[in-house]
């Protein structure tokens, strides 16, 4: 991706160079330990110093490539603390997920580099993701406007963002902050952007190759699954306390109230362990029926567990229907 020469100008601490499963966890543990009540730009500084952000980059690239059920326990460790932080890292992993099926083995190193030194992607897409974006020729490269929501934890490094070119056919494009204007119309969580024709270099657009898709927003289904997880863990914690506290509040019985939070966190972590080795596979060897199988695992995540963004339930299970004469 040559022709993405801009550098950051602000310091950021250098991030750690992680090597074995072990480093993730204590990684994660090191972030969680800030509390839930630390800033964002603390909790943004601390994931890169904490060499997460680098951890999904490929074997071919250098990277350490550890497993998509390691990435979403690490995510969901963050969760009981940092629910915030914990899904702008599922969005960073979503995005490294489509760049892993997408463009040259040059753009893909390019961005890698990027990632290892602690720059952040941040997945941006229209205002209730119903509208679909457009980008058009603009001199060597390429024009993008309108409104984005960009789910990040203090302003992203770059805007990673789905967009159709004039022949209808997908494309991600990685908007660099700093060079286009990008005002915060409404802070928060996600943050909404508007960015005025945002220039983006022409090795800055990259093509999605195969099921980079299907198999990006699995990814993304599964550790948004983990961050579900840890919020329920964390909230089983919170009851466990207030029963033994002796101050139960609610209709329901407490200990089927209990029971039920018991029951969900194992289904849960069960589904996600299967996509994730599902979706492990798929990225080594992506035979139809691998891929398949990837996509059903995290449709049917999304049906047990709704999750923001979910496509609807019943188009969800024809979907999930039609694998059966497709698998």
């Amino acid at each position: 991706m040559g022709s993405i020469t801009h550098l950051h100008e602000r310091l950021r601490p250098a991030p750690l160079r992680i090597a074995s499963d072990e480093e993730v966890l204590t990684a994660a543990g090191d972030v969680v330990v800030l509390g839930a009540d630390a800033p964002g730009i603390v909790l943004s500084d601390a994931l890169v110093r904490s060499g997460l952000l680098a951890v999904s980059i490929p074997s071919d690239f250098d990277g350490a490539d550890v497993s998509n059920g390691l990435i979403a326990q690490a995510v969901s460790r963050i969760a009981e603390v940092q629910p915030a932080a914990a899904a702008a890292l599922a969005e960073h992993f979503r995005i490294l997920e489509l760049v892993r099926n997408a463009g040259s083995e040059e753009q893909r190193r390019s961005i890698y580099v990027r990632v290892a030194a602690g720059e952040r992607l941040s997945a941006a897409g229209p205002v209730g993701r119903a509208a679909t974006l457009h980008y058009i020729p603009d001199g060597i490269g390429f024009k993008l406007s309108g409104e984005l929501e960009a789910a990040s934890l203090g302003e992203p490094d770059w805007f990673a963002v789905l967009a159709l070119n004039e022949a209808g056919a997908p494309s991600l494009l990685l908007a660099q902050r700093g060079s286009t204007q990008a005002e915060i119309v409404r802070p928060g969580e996600p943050t909404l952007y508007r960015l005025d024709e945002a220039h983006v270099p022409a090795g800055a657009v990259l093509q999605p190759n195969g099921d980079a898709l299907l198999l990006s927003r699995s990814l993304g289904t599964i550790l948004q699954a983990a961050t579900v997880l840890g919020e329920k863990r964390r909230q089983l914690a919170g009851n466990l306390a207030l029963w033994r506290d002796g101050r139960p509040s609610g209709d329901r019985p407490w200990d089927e109230r209990i029971g039920r939070f018991l029951v969900e966190i194992e289904t849960l972590a069960a589904l996600i362990d299967r996509a994730s080795t599902a979706l492990d596979l798929a990225q080594v060897n992506a035979t139809p029926a691998g891929v398949v199988e990837v996509g059903k695992l995290a449709t049917t995540i999304e049906i047990a567990f709704p999750i923001d963004g979910t496509r609807g339930t019943g188009h969800l299970l024809a979907e999930l229907g039609r694998t059966l004469f497709t698998g």
